[in-house]
């Protein structure tokens, strides 16, 4: 396909959606995304589908409307972070994209985060510790 030339499939997705206001449907899986994070016990989330189905797009979205998903958001912290982007390569490289990615909004208890992730190098167990 060259640049300017119409897909012949029309269900070929094109790149993440980065401006929310494109972002339409999805509801259910937003609304179980922030119900299972706000819930009583704790609960991992896995986003598992097929390739270019819109899970990037959908994680990138709920990491910039989370806020309004969930009671008391003060409680949480949430970011997105593209493993094809950070050097995550390596185990320490995705310690330090994760704690880069957590020092950036400073507010209330994240002041306390900023110094103890900036520990090089900054492998499982100082991760662990400045957590």
């Amino acid at each position: 396909m060259t640049s300017g030339t119409p897909p012949s499939c029309p269900f070929v997705a094109g790149s993440k959606i980065e401006e929310s206001w494109r972002f339409v449907g999805r509801k259910d899986e937003l609304h179980t995304i922030a119900s299972r994070m706000s819930g009583v016990q704790l609960t991992s989330v896995n986003v598992v589908d097929d390739k270019r189905i819109g899970k990037s797009s959908l994680l990138s979205h709920f990491s910039h409307t989370w806020e309004q998903r969930v009671l008391n958001p003060n409680r949480y912290v949430v970011i997105y972070l593209s493993l094809q982007d950070a050097d995550c390569h390596t185990e320490e490289g995705f310690y330090q994209a994760v704690a880069e990615a957590l020092v950036k909004p400073v507010s209330g208890w994240k002041l306390g985060l900023r110094n103890p992730l900036k520990a090089k190098p900054l492998h499982r167990q100082a991760f662990s510790d400045a957590i």
